[in-house]
């Protein structure tokens, strides 16, 4: 016990956090808060506590954890046997993914309805260690190689988003207290929003699966009074923008705005960040597969298929005939059929497919213009470049120059 005492202290010095060891009837057997406070929101009580991060000490826990919760902190659980055989469980925490301006300080403190002195809520989220993702993922590791003497990598660490408020915030530098210029910062990523709108546009299903994990979102501020408000403000613009984009894929107007009608209608009746980017979610889906099924049916099921399969392997060097093997028929039959319904060529819509994902790779990464061509099997760049300007009129070059959406 002494060992696991000192290491709880370094581990909490060393990291700027509380720490807590909890064993499997739910008593703190120890713990080290230096001079750190608790939460006023929820204070001094345990099982609150316990509840927050959907923890039950009496069900063992099979991995290390980063748990989110309602209060938009970060923290770890580590499970572990100690010396004397006895399953416990170290509480590292909290953190914050992001610094908290007071406007999000205060829609925290009026969706919640706790009674807490304002004052104190803000002093206790300035003390409040700023910890990012990546950062989290390595104090995981470290202190479970101290105390369970075993290496786990990052893919066997459970993130667990709980009921209510999944906070998903850009990290704002600085203060807690925005400057003037600062007051309706941050806003949401254009970068992000212009590749989502793409792909609904474009009704690629397996592209909208790749964007909804990409990771935390940069979320403007649209209610300072309600951080739930705000969500659903944002989540509405999202919406509509989606149907509009849906409308340019190709899908009837008047099924677009009946989609959109009904998912915010829907909105409206939610009440956790986790139910509105779950909504979001669905209405972004439901558009894109509408688009998707529109552009499908222009043509037979074999053509379909030979297009899907040259977007599936568009980062590969596709042959002609390997795609008619693909769709059980002929070489010539497919040359014959391919140019009947979508009236180019087999090569040309290959290259049409290969040069759409070379704008967008320009439009949306930071990519270099030298790897693009080979990463969709150019034999070399000149020739990258001539089919390039024959599909769009301009050099890689003289399209990254209007087209790159990406900050240098």
């Amino acid at each position: 016990m002494q060992l696991l005492q000192r290491q709880c202290k370094l581990i909490a010095e060393l990291f700027d956090m509380s720490i807590f060891c909890v064993n499997t009837r739910g008593e703190i057997v120890l713990e080290w808060l230096g001079d750190r406070i608790l939460n006023p929101l929820y204070g001094n009580d345990k099982q609150f506590f316990f509840r927050l991060l959907g923890f039950d000490p009496t069900v063992r826990r099979e991995r290390p954890a980063i748990i989110k919760t309602m209060f938009f902190e970060n923290y770890l659980l580590i499970p572990f046997v100690h010396d004397s055989n006895e399953e416990e469980t170290v509480i590292l925490g909290p953190c914050l993914p992001f610094a908290l301006f007071e406007h999000k300080i205060n829609g925290l403190i009026n969706d919640t309805h706790l009674f807490a002195n304002r004052e104190h809520v803000f002093h206790y989220y300035q003390s409040v260690p700023v910890i990012s993702h990546e950062q989290l993922i390595k104090i995981v590791i470290s202190v479970n190689q101290m105390l369970n003497h075993t290496w786990i990598e990052a893919e066997g660490i459970a993130q667990v988003p709980l009921q209510g408020m999944s906070i998903q915030e850009y990290s704002q530098p600085g203060s807690m207290y925005p400057s003037p210029n600062d007051e309706e910062a941050p806003h949401h990523n254009p970068l992000n929003e212009k590749k989502l709108l793409t792909i609904v546009r474009e009704g690629k299903m397996e592209a909208l699966g790749e964007f909804s994990q990409l990771g935390y979102e940069n979320t403007g501020v649209l209610s300072k009074s309600s951080h739930i408000r705000s969500k659903k403000n944002l989540g509405i613009i999202g919406i509509a923008l989606a149907a509009r984009a849906a409308i340019d894929g190709g899908l009837y107007s008047e099924i677009a705005f009946s989609e959109s009608d009904r998912y915010i209608q829907r909105l409206e009746d939610l009440r956790t960040d986790q139910d509105i980017d779950q909504c979001c979610l669905e209405a972004f889906y439901s558009l894109t597969e509408k688009v998707s099924l529109v552009k499908e049916t222009r043509h037979s099921k074999i053509v379909t298929l030979c297009k899907n399969y040259i977007y599936n392997h568009r980062y590969s060097k596709i042959s002609h005939e390997e795609i008619a093997v693909h769709a059980g028929i002929s070489a010539n039959y497919l040359s014959v059929l391919f140019k009947k319904e979508v009236e180019i060529s087999v090569n040309e819509y290959i290259q049409q497919i290969k040069i759409e994902e070379a704008k967008h790779m320009i439009r949306f990464t930071s990519t270099p213009l030298s790897e693009i061509g080979s990463l969709l099997c150019f034999t070399d760049q000149s020739y990258f470049t001539k089919i390039f300007k024959k599909h769009t009129g301009k050099t890689p070059k003289q399209y990254q120059q209007t087209h790159h959406l990406i900050e240098q």
